[in-house]
């Protein structure tokens, strides 16, 4: 199993210089900060496939997915969230 650059660099350096080193960085977001920001695009994905299929269910297309790498269908009445 081949390693990034970035696992091998943290396998490298302690969790303490690593700690030092972010907290160098001015305006550097902490875990809190950034778990918001993935809640914040989590919703905007959602929101934006919630748009998408009401869309197709008011113009009367059908959406394209591909799940596991197989190109279907799908009736956008079926979908729910």
């Amino acid at each position: 199993m081949s390693k990034t650059i970035i696992q091998e660099i943290r396998e490298l350096v302690s969790i303490t210089e690593r700690e030092k080193a972010r907290m160098k960085f001015e305006g550097y977001p902490n875990e809190t900060e950034i778990r918001q920001f993935r809640d914040t695009i989590e919703s905007g994905i959602i929101l934006a496939q919630q748009r998408l299929v009401n869309r197709a269910k008011r113009e009367g297309f059908t959406i394209i997915s591909c799940p596991n790498g197989k190109v279907i269908e799908v009736d956008p009445c079926t979908i729910t969230f």
